[in-house]
């Protein structure tokens, strides 16, 4: 494996670090991990996915940061991203397929933020409308709400 350089110098969070990212990361801010406040988040240029997906009637718009803008933003440099949530369920997606994908870490729905009741405080969108091949039962379970930490290995 080779070794990561590290350079932290992203900025600190302010407000409370609702997300983690660790691992195989070239940038950080707080022992060699990227921690984001809700800010720090919203800072990064937002995507909008409109889509279907089968936890809601019809199609739903979800803003948020695609993972590809997000994985460049902390200089990742694996290739699986091991994906946390707030009740410790993991599921596994693979940067190809965040590089490939418009794939969303969902902040909004319909403009409103998410709650921790209500998917969020982020939650893994898949672009099921524009890409039908990925209404699969695996990407079912790769759509995880309540993210708190992304793994990068």
């Amino acid at each position: 494996m080779a070794a990561v350089s590290w350079a932290c110098d992203l900025p600190q969070p302010v407000g409370e670090a609702i997300l983690i990212i660790d691992g195989e990361i070239g940038a950080c801010n707080v022992d060699r991990e990227a921690r984001f406040d809700r800010v720090m988040i919203e800072a990064l240029p937002a995507t909008e996915v409109r889509t279907r997906n089968p936890w809601e009637h019809g199609r739903v718009a979800y803003q948020g940061v695609l993972l590809r803008d997000l994985l460049q933003y902390v200089k990742a440099r694996g290739k699986v991203l091991d994906i946390s949530a707030l009740n410790d369920f993991h599921t596994e997606i693979s940067v190809a397929d965040a590089e490939n994908y418009n794939i969303l870490l969902a902040y909004r729905r319909e403009g409103v933020d998410l709650t921790v009741r209500d998917k969020g405080p982020f939650f893994i969108v898949f672009p099921f409308s524009e890409i039908s091949k990925l209404e699969t039962e695996e990407r079912f379970a790769q759509s995880i709400w309540q993210v708190s930490h992304i793994s990068v290995r």
